[in-house]
């Protein structure tokens, strides 16, 4: 019968499995909070809206969904390499991210989008030149339902 030892086990890394899991654990959570798409860091990076409109409904009657369009308009000299939109109060913040093979001057893109509830939609373009545009467009989820048969 083989004898039970009292030291903890060791993983491969001379780490006990407790302070593995441990380490783990905080480094999740590490990534977490550090996320680059919260509300508050797209807010801070003033980023210019010129040459971008949203169109979104200020309001919807659920999110599952919501009609989305915009349209990118690079300044003179410039080329889009790719575009993001991004709802930061969402399980998942990136919604649709896209990088084209050629730059183009300018795109047109319409979708339904799925939101978990009220909050601004952000679509970032990127540049050739590395910089990024971008805009915010506020909507209100709401719930409607009939609770009684008036």
């Amino acid at each position: 019968m083989p004898r039970a030892s009292s030291s903890p086990r060791r993983v491969a890394t001379g780490l006990t499995r407790r302070s593995a899991l441990l380490l783990a654990g905080c480094g999740a959570l590490t990534a977490r909070a550090a996320a680059p798409y919260s509300a508050a860091h797209l807010q801070s990076l003033a980023l210019n809206p010129a040459g971008v409109k949203v169109e979104l409904p200020p309001l919807a009657d659920n999110g599952t969904s919501i009609p989305l369009q915009f349209s990118l308009q690079a300044p003179a000299g410039r080329r889009f390499t790719g575009f993001e939109i991004v709802a930061p109060e969402n399980p998942n913040p990136v919604i649709l991210r896209l990088k084209w093979r050629e730059p183009v001057t300018s795109y047109r893109f319409s979708t339904r989008i799925r939101l978990a509830m009220s909050q601004e939609v952000w679509v970032l373009g990127q540049l050739d030149d590395g910089t990024q545009v971008g805009k915010a467009t506020h909507t209100v989820v709401t719930a409607t339902a009939c609770f009684d048969e008036t």
